[in-house]
C-alpha cells in the first residue's frame, strides 16, 4: 500500500458519511410513508365530504327525500298509516312494542 493514511482517512470519511446519511435516508422513507397515509386519509375524507354535501343538498331541496329521512329516523307515520317493523328471531324489541299474535 502506497498511502495507508489516505485509505484510513477515506474509510473514516465514508463511515462518518454513512452515520450521518443513513438515519436521514431512513427518516425520509418514514416521512414518505406517512405522507402517503395522510393523502389516502385526505382522499377518504374528501369523498365523505362530497357525500355529506349531497345529503345536505337533498335535505334542503328535495321534500320527498326529507320526508323519507324524517320518517325513517324518527319512526314517523302518516295519518292513518300503520308501520310494521320486522324483527328477526332472537332480536330484542323495545318494551313499548305491541306483540301481534
Amino acid at each position: 500500500m502506497k498511502h495507508p493514511r489516505a485509505v484510513l482517512a477515506f474509510g473514516l470519511l465514508a463511515g462518518l458519511a454513512a452515520l450521518v446519511l443513513v438515519p436521514s435516508v431512513l427518516r425520509v422513507g418514514g416521512l414518505k410513508a406517512r405522507s402517503r397515509a395522510i393523502e389516502a386519509e385526505l382522499r377518504k375524507l374528501k369523498e365523505e365530504n362530497l357525500k355529506l354535501e349531497n345529503e345536505i343538498r337533498l335535505l334542503r331541496h328535495d321534500p320527498v327525500y326529507l320526508e323519507k329521512v324524517a320518517r325513517r329516523k324518527f319512526n314517523k307515520a302518516k295519518e292513518n298509516e300503520t308501520v310494521y317493523k320486522v324483527v328477526r328471531a332472537g332480536q330484542e324489541t323495545s318494551p313499548d312494542a305491541q306483540e301481534i299474535l
